[in-house]
């Protein structure tokens, strides 16, 4: 009896091992395919203005680094000839225009004006001098013999000359001491722009150069762009480009305004690697949101027709010839058939003028096989 009751119990026990599995088994099935179906109902979509900045309607795509720089850079030169008494400013400090930057030391400039001015004063009192043995000789002259008349006038004209050279010399020494005023009046000087100070020499090195400040415009900002010897010739002054911020989906435009190919800001000299950088510069429709340094992605805009409108790849357009073409665009994370309005064909770069119902800061689909309609998006990183 006891016999039997332990077969039965060892076939219950069977029975709810196998259950247990077979619900395993059916959870992790279950957990599988929801899986497979999660990631096929999910679709990759690209921000609209970097399909189009990319290149890939033209088959090329070169990025360079950029970075956010002032439009403009003044040099302020300091005067050799005196020594720097003090400087009010430092690197990084922000300055208007008129602001003082440095003062000269003028000790010896008072001592020099103050000497060439007695110069002046001796040099009157000679002209007088001079004047009245002048009229001295000339009275003589008169009543001298006719033998002796020659020997005056020869008398005559080196006074004169010399009351000339006299003359000469006050105005030389006058000319001078301007000058020194003049410079002492402009002891202090002052910013020619408002900016900020990017570089201040130390007062004791020595540099052939006279630059002692360098002062970096503010609110006017340009990109410099770095690009290598080997695709130098892809652009060309007036190209119209894109800035991608680095670290979000900001995007701002601009045009090539100077390609510096005689100033190269790198060369590697490796035999097997030998090339060399060069910088080339872009004024901005706008600086709105840039900041003086930062870091961004330059790419030449061939995603713009001429008038500004979104040219598209044509393999993202669905149905072109039709009526009623259409992209897979991301709309509020799923997505949606977005019939858009196509304007002219270009065949060298197989893209359409998307004249209306797309804009580049939307998130369109590759229309391969697997997208559709009411799928979840996934972002690429922009």
């Amino acid at each position: 009896m006891s016999r039997r009751r332990k077969k039965h119990g060892n076939k219950k026990v069977i029975i709810i091992i196998v259950s247990v599995v077979a619900v395993l088994i059916g959870i992790l099935v279950a957990g599988l395919l929801l899986t497979r179906d999660k990631s096929a109902e999910t679709a990759t979509v690209q921000l609209v203005s970097k399909i189009c900045a990319s290149g890939e309607a033209a088959g090329i795509g070169d990025v360079y680094s950029g970075t956010v720089e002032s439009q403009k850079t003044v040099n302020v030169n300091a005067n050799t000839s005196y020594k720097i008494a003090q400087t009010y400013v430092k690197v990084g400090d922000t300055v208007k225009s008129g602001d003082k930057l440095f003062t000269y030391d003028m000790t010896e400039n008072a001592m020099n004006a103050k000497q060439i001015a007695l110069d002046i004063e001796k040099l009157r009192n000679n002209a007088e001098a001079l004047q009245e043995e002048l009229y001295q000789l000339m009275e003589e002259r008169e009543e001298a013999s006719s033998s002796e008349k020659d020997t005056y006038s020869i008398q005559i004209l080196q006074k004169q000359n010399e009351i000339k050279q006299n003359a000469y010399d006050i105005e030389s020494k006058q000319l001078e001491l301007s000058n020194l005023n003049e410079e002492a009046a402009a002891a202090t000087v002052t910013a020619p722009i408002a900016g900020v100070i990017r570089e201040v020499k130390d007062v004791n090195s020595s540099s052939s150069s006279n630059v002692y400040l360098t002062i970096m415009a503010t609110g006017d900002y340009r990109i410099q762009g770095v690009i290598n010897e080997q695709n130098i010739d892809d652009i060309k002054l007036a190209d119209k480009v894109i800035i991608h911020s680095r670290t979000d989906d900001s995007v701002w435009y601009g045009r090539i305004s100077e390609i510096d190919k005689d100033n190269p800001i790198f060369k590697n000299e490796n035999s097997a690697t030998a090339s060399t950088d060069y910088a080339f510069y872009i004024t901005l429709d706008s600086a709105k949101g840039l900041k003086l340094g930062e870091h961004v992605y330059v790419q030449k805009d061939l995603g713009l027709s001429n008038d500004g409108k979104i040219q598209l790849p044509n393999y993202y357009i669905m149905a072109a010839d039709s009526d009623k073409p259409y992209v897979f665009a991301d709309r509020d994370g799923k997505i949606e058939k977005v019939y858009i309005g196509l304007g002219k064909y270009n065949k060298q770069t197989n893209t359409y003028v998307v004249e209306s119902g797309l804009e580049l800061t939307d998130y369109i689909a590759y229309p391969d096989a697997t997208v559709k309609v009411g799928m979840q998006t996934n972002r690429e990183a922009a």
